[in-house]
């Protein structure tokens, strides 16, 4: 029997990856690596390409990121039986994700499908948020504070509830009504404890430290997060 490795690829920069993501990319013999577009670039693909080894088998699995379930349903269920042969043909088979594969991953369906299939083992990786508080020096949660992950993506009625009780707060996936979002965070005066960064890490990556001036883009990048600390405000 092989092995299915999900391996968190940090952020962005490839100097992020962990010793041990490194030590097991080398050691594969088939690698999944997820696009969000049929025929486009795999991000997470970059970041790893320097460790791979020549003779590696890259097998490129469109994952649709969109609100058709049964679209969804249909890959995860022919891409976790294609992963589940390769592992019981005795081969150690690496799936790639961005961040760390437990949050927020596309990966969770794939070990869903396959945990008490073949054996499984799940390396973390750096998430965004954590990379975003420690480039910026942003302290994300001291002492008795609680921390709230949350997804924009919800409803927006419990957006605001999270904002007013909680103290310290990680907003993801921002993309789609991130403006509704920064003119909440202005409006409850939480714009000197708040930053938002896209494309954390990576070549292209913009800080927000005045979180007041997205309300003038049209857009952000879809990899784009904002940290709230209503007790570490900027001067």
């Amino acid at each position: 029997m092989g092995k299915l490795y999900g391996i968190g690829v940090g952020s962005g920069d490839s100097d992020l990856l962990t010793i041990r993501a490194v030590r097991t990319l080398e050691k594969l013999d088939v690698l999944y690596t997820p696009q969000a577009k049929k025929g486009g670039e795999s991000t997470a693909m970059g970041i790893v390409s320097d460790y791979l080894r020549e003779d590696l088998i890259v097998k490129e699995r469109h994952f649709p990121m969109n609100y058709n379930d049964d679209e969804k349903i249909e890959a995860w269920d022919m891409i976790s039986r294609e992963i589940e042969i390769d592992v019981k043909e005795g081969l150690h088979v690496g799936f790639i994700t961005l961040g760390d594969p437990m949050v927020y991953s596309t990966y969770v369906y794939l070990l869903e499908r396959l945990i008490n299939k073949i054996e499984i083992e799940t390396i973390p990786g750096i998430s965004s948020f954590i990379n975003i508080s420690s480039s910026n020096n942003f302290p994300l949660v001291m002492d008795r504070e609680s921390l709230a992950v949350v997804s924009c993506t919800d409803k927006f009625d419990r957006l605001s509830y999270y904002v007013d009780d909680f103290d310290c707060l990680v907003l993801m996936k921002v993309y789609k009504n991130f403006k509704d979002v920064v003119d909440l965070i202005v409006k409850k005066e939480l714009s000197k404890n708040a930053i938002m960064v896209s494309n954390s890490s990576m070549e292209n990556e913009i800080v927000y430290e005045d979180i007041s001036e997205a309300l003038k883009l049209e857009k952000v990048p879809y990899f784009s997060t904002i940290l709230i600390n209503k007790k570490w405000k900027r001067k």
